[in-house]
């Protein structure tokens, strides 16, 4: 393990020297392009701190939902999309919509943190 800066720090500086120093300075029609690269950088960094645990509370969630051991997150939620759009889980509804939400909620703190607040 390396001593600090680790990689989260690392990418949050340059996001910070993107967004704060960089793009102020770059031509205007190239700003938009600095911030989004600024934006990466920082969704990462975050991703990096919230490790593995958002992952395994997804994959305990749609194995609930599902039914069943799921072992891909990106599988399960299509699955499950799959199967709400068909109709075939109508009658679960109300127990669905909730415990989704639980996933929007883990999936925004790493996109856009405080937009649930």
């Amino acid at each position: 393990m390396q001593d600090r800066p680790d990689a989260a720090d690392l990418l949050d500086s340059v996001a910070e020297y993107l967004f704060a120093e960089l793009r102020p300075e770059v031509p205007r029609e190239q700003r938009f392009k600095v911030l989004v690269a600024a934006n990466l950088c920082a969704v990462v960094a975050r991703e990096i701190r919230a490790g593995e645990e958002p992952e395994q509370e997804d994959l305990t969630l749609f194995g609930e939902l599902l039914g069943r051991k799921v072992d891909d997150v990106r599988a399960a939620a299509a699955e499950l999309s799959d199967r709400i759009r068909s109709g075939e889980l109508d009658d679960r509804i109300e127990e669905l919509a909730p415990r989704l939400e639980e996933h929007v909620r883990r999936k925004l703190e790493v996109a856009r943190p405080g937009y649930t607040d």
